[in-house]
């Protein structure tokens, strides 16, 4: 009889679970996951897995993981660069504040961000969501970033809270810490399932 994976499964979703609060929370989104996922699953494949002392090679990390080995080439040059925490592709919350922060569209002449009418073409923040936010309608992404407490709105503007991304800044600060002590039982937990 083949293993049932459903058990385990289950068991797995369930540790998902905080880690994907606090992803949302932080405004990161499934796509960076998703990147930094792959980058685990290569990194302890790489260094675990081997035969003799060397690193395993990527034809059976591919096998393990079932990541192709041209994505297994990427990420282990990703990896040796020190770049392993760095993901291309963001959440559309951020690249929207990444684009409101930087494009020039969307700055004034100090390089700040600007207030921006709810509505208009351009440099409006429906062209700002239109541009940056695939296709999240414009109210969805509105009330997310009021979630989070990013922006603020007023007389049919909408305006970036400093003090909202500041407030962010310190709880990834604070999670940080506050993750320490669960991060050494889960390797305690890894490594005794794995002996």
């Amino acid at each position: 009889m083949p293993f049932q994976y459903d058990h385990l499964n289950s068991i797995l979703l369930k540790l998902l679970h905080p880690l994907a609060r606090l992803f949302l929370h932080f405004g990161v989104g499934y796509r960076e996951f998703c990147e930094l996922s792959k980058t685990a699953f290569v990194a302890v494949a790489s260094e675990d897995f081997g035969v003799h002392g060397r690193p395993t090679n990527a034809s059976r990390i591919a096998a393990m993981t079932g990541l192709t080995r041209k994505d297994i080439g990427q990420i282990r040059r990703k990896i040796e660069s020190g770049d392993s925490a760095r993901t291309d592709r963001q959440s559309p919350i951020n690249e929207v504040l990444s684009a409101w922060c930087s494009a020039d569209e969307f700055v004034d002449k100090r390089g700040q961000p600007r207030r921006l009418p709810l509505k208009g073409e351009s440099a409006s923040f429906e062209s700002l969501i239109r541009q940056f936010a695939g296709d999240i309608p414009e109210g969805a992404m509105r009330k997310e970033l009021q979630r989070i407490e990013a922006i603020e709105l007023a007389d049919n503007t909408a305006r970036i809270r400093k003090e909202g991304l500041a407030k962010l800044e310190a709880d990834k600060r604070q999670a940080g810490e506050l993750l320490i002590e669960p991060y050494k039982l889960l390797q305690a937990a890894a490594r005794k399932v794995s002996r």
